[in-house]
């Protein structure tokens, strides 16, 4: 079976709403016969996509396949885009259902938010009609979205790279990224690789120089940060997007690490 890299998958959108502030799914389970993504804008909702579960936020876009049950909870007032889409090559010809292996499933949550925000703006930006031209105007901005996906999923290879990292610390960098902004336990990630806490944590020392527990806030924080600068939201919503308890936690772990409270930091590098 040929597999694909992201980049060469070009989606195309069948479908666009948005919605804005719901306080519950219209449905709790749906069905779809084409790729679904949930793109949230502000709120969270909770998700089962097979044996995939979690919960998603602002930066956070939610890929089910055709044929899967998608099911989901409100947890907080949400917006967001709902997209329906099909996969064609940089030829516009449609891919068979079976080379799609390399798609994401399940929760993506991406880093750059700014960016982000910007490509939201653009894809709510009105038009006098839902008329092809919208459509293709929305294409072009999802796109854009999905690039952003593809060079933080598979990133372009340096040749400065001097060797390979241990494969089983590449897994749980891997689970750390895509996991950081749930409720993650270290014991979950070494015991999913196989190893105990401690050898997970010294093999990932030796690797990286640093603990998992500290790349992982490092990941969380730096998130806290562009939400400070390029968001309105609240403490306790921020915290919710970065996988702390509540911004009373979120505020004491950003004063250990980075010598200012939240809003000290908000108020001296943003809004």
């Amino acid at each position: 079976m040929n597999s694909y890299a992201l980049y060469e998958h070009i989606p195309k959108l069948t479908y666009y709403r948005r919605h804005v502030r719901r306080e519950q799914f219209f449905e709790y389970e749906s069905v779809q016969k084409e790729w679904l993504a949930f793109a949230v804008e502000d709120g969270s909702f909770y998700y089962e996509i097979g044996d995939r579960q979690g919960n998603a936020s602002f930066g956070d876009l939610v890929f089910c396949p055709p044929d899967v049950p998608f099911r989901r909870v409100v947890i907080s007032p949400v917006t967001l885009f709902v997209l329906r889409m099909n996969w064609e090559d940089d030829s516009g010809h449609p891919f068979r259902p079976e080379t799609l292996n390399r798609l994401p499933i399940g929760k993506i949550s991406l880093h750059d938010t700014g960016r982000l925000t910007q490509d939201y703006a653009d894809l709510k930006r009105p038009f006098a009609e839902e008329d092809r031209r919208g459509m293709i105007s929305r294409n072009h901005y999802f796109h854009h979205i999905w690039m952003m996906i593809c060079e933080q999923e598979e990133p372009v290879p340096t040749v400065t790279e001097v060797r390979p990292i241990d494969p089983l610390i590449q897994q749980a960098v891997k689970q750390i990224q895509s996991q950081a902004f749930e409720r993650l336990h270290l014991y979950d990630i070494a015991a999913s690789i196989g190893i105990s806490r401690f050898q997970l944590c010294k093999k990932f020392h030796d690797e990286l120089g640093t603990t998992p527990s500290k790349y992982l806030t490092s990941l969380r924080l730096d998130k806290a940060k562009k939400l400070l600068t390029e968001t309105t939201l609240t403490l306790d919503q921020i915290s919710e997007c970065c996988g702390y308890q509540n911004g009373f936690y979120l505020s004491r772990v950003f004063k250990n690490n980075c010598g200012m409270t939240p809003m000290q930091y908000r108020k001296e590098h943003g809004l």
